[in-house]
């Protein structure tokens, strides 16, 4: 309700006068017609009632029990999909692994790719160290290395390369050598082994033969971290020194140095774990690489190895301009 305008005269000269014109009662009678109406003793008395019924919390405990009732019902029909899908898989993959198994034999494996039109000439693999490297761990992550190498040599990949976050491998390096040597050597006989050289970032390369065979390179969590601030200390002092400008510093540039201080791009990544989990992959290597992982997957399976081929073989790469 709008102030008539005798009334808002007659307030704004009491306020110009420093409200001595008017008494306090004139003050709250001027204002009384334009004050909403008080709430009825009934409404009142009903809104006592409802929050005195309120108070008890039949409402408050049905809806409690509904909710309770919805979330198991979700959550056990979404168990039950999980379950089945997982079922499923498991029973599907060990059908296929037993009807499509390599059977250590690199003619088996070079005849499923076959019929791929292209091969990844990187491929990369994640690796991860069970246990805390506790026990057997580390046995069971060479052996692991030693039979996807195997089967990178019978596919014909020229390189891999295994990232494995904690760097353990660096420090048997001599081991994880002589472990995927003999596997070679069980798969392809003593006198057709392929070469095989061993890189890793601040080591010696390994290499049992001057040939060239399937070049296996370790990496770790910490490499793209150290190759990142080497690169940047020596750029600083060479720009620093004025043997370059700054300009001359672009993003080829950077690429080159990091490919060559520790590993060129893959063109195809492998994670064995039911999701993908890069575990601090380096992402400047991985721009342009097509990750492949299968969900429910359990460890290092070479179907799931035969599997990322054939959908890198059928994968559309659009670079743009």
């Amino acid at each position: 309700m709008s102030f008539i305008s005798k009334d808002t005269q007659i307030y704004r000269e009491d306020e110009k006068s420093g409200h001595k014109k008017l008494r306090p009662e004139q003050r709250e009678e001027l204002l009384k017609n334009y004050l909403p109406a008080p709430p009825s003793r009934q409404r009142s008395s009903s809104r006592a009632r409802k929050q005195g019924s309120s108070r008890l919390g039949v409402r408050r405990f049905l809806k409690a029990q509904l909710y309770a009732l919805l979330y198991l019902f979700i959550h056990a029909i979404f168990s039950l999909y999980i379950r089945t899908r997982g079922a499923y898989r498991a029973v599907s993959s060990r059908l296929i692994s037993i009807l499509k198994h390599h059977y250590n034999s690199p003619e088996y494996i070079a005849r499923d790719v076959a019929t791929l039109s292209r091969l990844p000439n990187h491929l990369s693999i994640i690796l991860t160290l069970e246990n805390g490297g506790r026990g057997d761990a580390l046995e069971k992550l060479v052996n692991e290395v030693s039979e996807v190498a195997a089967w990178c040599a019978a596919a014909g990949i020229p390189t891999l390369s295994v990232y494995e976050k904690t760097g353990v491998l660096k420090r048997y390096m001599t081991q994880t050598h002589r472990s995927v040597c003999h596997r070679l050597k069980i798969w392809f006989g003593k006198h057709q082994v392929p070469a095989l050289a061993l890189f890793a970032r601040g080591a010696p390369t390994i290499r049992s033969h001057s040939r060239q065979g399937l070049d296996l390179i370790l990496v770790s969590e910490d490499d793209g971290r150290e190759a990142m601030v080497d690169l940047t200390r020596v750029l600083t002092e060479m720009v620093q020194k004025e043997k370059i400008a700054a300009e001359d510093i672009t993003m080829d540039v950077i690429d080159n140095e990091l490919s060559e201080a520790v590993m060129s791009e893959p063109d195809l990544l492998i994670s064995f774990e039911p999701y993908v989990d890069l575990q601090g992959y380096p992402p400047w290597a991985i721009r342009l690489t097509e990750i492949h992982c299968a969900p429910d997957n359990q460890g290092v399976g070479y179907q799931l190895f035969l599997q990322a081929l054939r959908k890198y073989a059928q994968a559309t790469f659009k670079l743009g301009k």
